[in-house]
């Protein structure tokens, strides 16, 4: 029996713990793995580094709570149950604010943190989750599955470059943008000449569009499944930004809508590649 026949409670009772536990597994491994520092001094120098830390925490919530809520909402019927139920997930998403407010207290001479480290992380998740509960009830309005399957793979990609790049102030940080972009640019790139944060995204936009064709030949959907993590991840930087930033981290803030474009770019085109292909098929699939 598929799971969208089984009863509906079994998604409402299961659904919002698994996705809160899956969340919680993501942040707790990203403080492990030293992707989300907190124990270290943030005074000037390296205050920047909290930007790029609270905006991990923001693109974590976001895409997870993104994902879970499209496939829980997918599997209930009725648009006011896919609401209901994905404002569920993200409430019971927040049971990962004990954990992070503890592992903020290590943090130390943090300039920008408003109100202290433990209420920026709580912030940070807070609107993580927003984000995420937002584009789950804008996509459960259509076809869930095409988005749930490229955001899917997004995220297996995003947690692969984790592996890779081993910490995310060095050479390329896949989330949360960091706070020096030259570091992230400069040198990084085939030849030299095109940043690698592009090209990743253009694999990554590929493949989750390439995922998505499994439930759709929409141009459109696939088009979209494919950008769909790529804008999530910049979102979170930005909405991760304090309301008063030094005049030396607006210079950065500035400078990362080139980023922020050439990682949504590069997934745009990716996607596109695989949304063209897709169209082809499909017309010589008719023709015969």
């Amino acid at each position: 029996m598929p799971l969208a026949a089984k009863p509906h409670w079994i998604v409402w009772l299961l659904g919002p713990p698994a996705v809160a536990a899956i969340l919680l597994a993501q942040l707790v491994i990203a403080e492990r793995t030293g992707l989300l520092p907190f124990d270290q001094s943030f005074a000037a120098g390296l205050d920047g580094e909290w930007l790029t830390l609270s905006a991990t925490v923001t693109g974590l919530a976001a895409v997870t709570s993104a994902l879970g809520g499209i496939v829980a909402s997918g599997l209930v019927p009725g648009s006011r149950a896919r609401i209901g139920i994905v404002v569920l997930v993200a409430a019971a998403d927040l049971t990962s604010v004990p954990f992070l407010r503890g592992a903020a207290r290590e943090a130390r001479d943090v300039i920008l943190a408003a109100g202290g480290p433990e209420n920026s992380v709580t912030v940070a998740l807070v609107v993580g989750l927003g984000l995420g509960a937002v584009t789950a009830v804008v996509v459960s309005a259509g076809d869930w599955r095409p988005a749930a399957a490229g955001l899917a793979v997004t995220t297996a990609a995003l947690w692969a470059l984790v592996a890779v790049s081993g910490r995310t102030a060095v050479g390329l940080a896949p989330l949360g943008l960091p706070s020096d972009l030259l570091r992230a640019v400069n040198g990084s790139g085939p030849g030299g000449w095109l940043p690698l944060p592009a090209v990743l995204w253009v694999v990554i936009g590929g493949a989750s569009a390439l995922a998505a064709r499994r439930f759709t030949t929409s141009r459109v959907s696939l088009l979209l499944s494919g950008v769909l993590g790529a804008v999530l991840v910049c979102l979170s930087y930005f909405a991760a930004w304090p309301g008063e930033p030094y005049v030396d981290h607006l210079t950065v803030h500035t400078s990362a809508f080139s980023l922020t474009m050439m990682l949504v770019g590069g997934a745009a085109l990716g996607a596109g590649i695989v949304s063209l292909a897709a169209v082809r098929t499909n017309d010589r699939a008719r023709t015969t």
